[in-house]
């Protein structure tokens, strides 16, 4: 993709202009930035910049990106829904909303809402209610109106909502069962976390629970997430020396290379409602979904 910096786009962040003009979606941009596969004026970006009038700017899109242009995008598998809610089986490499603008661009929310539009329903207050990271798959919640939403976020934030995940990591967990506890701290400048075993300034903690379901050289793992942190069941889990298979960010690139695995082995699998108001008829259901791995 190429392009001259038109007046009106004078000062624009990068990232926010390619988002507006390039038919590919949010992770993308992201990747290809994080890559340096984006020049300014022939200068290759070393992150997200201001433009300035005149700049030509030429972006090279990862091609998983480019192969999934002009193709139809396909309904997302709806596990449960009832008046309030929208539960759906996320598939990998689609991101949950657009950061910038939640309603633009090929996301889990936006495909939902075409589905509701084509069907004839009312979309004006289909929100998400949690996120999941590009590349992990699994059950996403939606709600339908602003009481369910309400419900929704107190449950999540007061921890009641239970998450399960299903990963496969490379060898395997001295003890069967554990729940860890460490600190995680965000660099938004290079979009990943680090986890210390000891409180750092700017660090909040985590705790995640994790099961052995079976042991071996690639051991499967279901992971409980008790805290939401960003990347925080692949940094933990790399934090104490079993990194998820196909997760070059925080894994073994090299394995990952040798087993063939471009995508990681991560998937939200379980999900036990505790949550009241208008979804107090949902409380202590269980919802699960297979993994592909």
């Amino acid at each position: 993709m190429q392009f001259t910096v038109t007046p009106d786009k004078d000062g624009m962040m990068l990232s926010r202009l390619l988002l507006q003009l390039a038919d590919v979606p949010q992770w993308a941009v992201k990747q290809a930035l994080k890559n340096r596969d984006v020049r300014v004026d022939g200068e290759r970006v070393t992150g997200d910049v201001r433009v300035r009038e005149g700049q030509q700017i030429r972006a090279y899109w990862p091609k998983e990106a480019v192969a999934s242009r002009g193709q139809s995008k396909p309904e997302l598998p709806i596990v449960f829904e009832n008046e309030h809610v929208i539960l759906i089986n996320k598939p990998q490499g689609l991101q949950a909303q657009n950061d910038e603008n939640p309603l633009s661009g090929d996301s889990a929310l936006t495909r939902v809402i075409a589905m509701k539009r084509e069907a004839g329903e009312k979309t004006d207050s289909i929100r998400l209610c949690h996120r999941l990271d590009v590349q992990t798959g699994g059950l996403l919640l939606l709600t339908k109106d602003d009481a369910a939403y309400e419900a929704a976020r107190k449950a999540f934030e007061a921890r009641t909502m239970e998450k399960f995940y299903t990963c496969r990591v490379k060898g395997c967990p001295a003890r069967k069962e554990a729940v860890m506890r460490a600190y995680l701290r965000k660099d938004a400048e290079l979009s990943r976390v680090s986890v210390t075993d000891y409180p750092a300034r700017g660090a909040l903690e985590i705790v995640t629970g994790y099961r052995v379901m079976e042991p071996g050289e690639y051991a499967r793992l279901e992971v409980e997430l008790m805290t939401g942190r960003t990347h925080q069941i692949r940094a933990h889990l790399a934090h104490i020396g079993h990194p998820i298979l196909g997760d070059d960010k925080y894994g073994d690139r090299a394995l990952n290379r040798q087993l063939g695995l471009r995508r990681q082995q991560l998937w939200a699998t379980r999900l036990v409602f505790h949550a009241d108001g208008v979804l107090a008829e949902l409380d202590g259901q269980t919802f699960t979904v297979k993994c592909p791995f």
